[in-house]
């Protein structure tokens, strides 16, 4: 809509997540580094947390992409159907359709899955998003399978990625022996104001426009509405970018984002919400 008039070769700011234009702040490197540690090092299972819209799921597509070469990726949500057969719910993860009608038989064809692909030179790897959804019996249960042994080696390697209630989660006494297994784990915090600025001046250039598109004062006013969350910074720069787009502004001035809150809380259903602990 906008993107002709700021010379722009593409939207700057979308609501899912892209990871071409992810942005590397000092918290993003740190959770990369845990998470290539994480899978360079051994079996044992990641675990990264974070706010809602923090990029936590931008990390994991990322990440995917970057070491797909000898790894057979898999990924779910926390949710679990299946009536309660873990194996097949991690079947479906890697595509696979699960043969038999019992969950004995889903047991079975996991670990034919899983010992074909360990002889075959690959690492299995099982990205669970949404975490904090899953109950503790079934977390222990997916443990109890990824530690099957094949050849004396783990053959299922876990990453989870979840909202800070993942960490109460596996603090729980009765997953003492998961966390056990967490070779490395990370806190994805939210950006400062000096971060939210750089977040969006690297997605205006990454775009090809200028950097300098947003007033300093509307990037302080958008920081201050977001608490420096990626994915509602996204939601409130792209709105003031319409609305300057439609007041015919070459640049996006602290006004502009006043009115998109101020609208936002006047006329708007959903509110922005904090990240959690504020």
């Amino acid at each position: 809509m906008y993107e002709k008039h700021f010379g722009l070769a593409k939207k700057p700011f979308a609501s899912h997540p892209e990871p071409d234009m992810l942005f590397w702040s000092d918290g993003h490197k740190m959770a990369r580094t845990m998470l290539t540690y994480g899978l360079t090092s051994g079996n044992g299972t990641v675990v990264i947390t974070g706010e809602i819209g923090a990029g936590k799921t931008t990390l994991l597509h990322d990440l995917a992409r970057r070491h797909k070469d000898g790894n057979r990726f898999g990924a779910l949500t926390g949710d679990i159907g299946y009536d309660g057969d873990v194996a097949a719910w991690i079947l479906y993860g890697f595509g696979i359709e699960a043969k038999g009608s019992s969950p004995s038989q889903s047991l079975s064809q996991l670990d034919k899955f899983l010992a074909q692909n360990r002889n075959a030179g690959r690492k299995a790897v099982l990205f669970i998003d949404e975490a904090q959804l899953l109950e503790a019996r079934l977390l222990e249960r997916v443990r109890v399978l990824a530690e099957r042994q094949s050849g004396g080696h783990p053959v299922l390697q876990l990453v989870l990625f979840g909202q800070p209630e993942l960490g109460a989660l596996l603090n729980m006494p009765q997953l003492a022996q998961f966390r056990q297994r967490v070779v490395s784990h990370y806190h994805l915090r939210a950006f400062n104001r000096s971060e939210t600025g750089d977040y969006v001046a690297s997605r205006i250039a990454a775009s090809g426009g200028n950097p300098e598109l947003f007033a300093v004062e509307a990037i302080d006013r958008i920081h201050d509405a977001t608490n420096g969350i990626p994915r509602q910074i996204n939601i409130i720069a792209d709105t003031a970018m319409v609305y300057a787009f439609a007041a015919g502004s070459e640049s996006v001035a602290e006004d502009m984002v006043k009115r998109v809150i101020k609208d936002r809380e006047q006329n708007g259903i959903l509110k922005i919400d904090p990240p959690s602990g504020l």
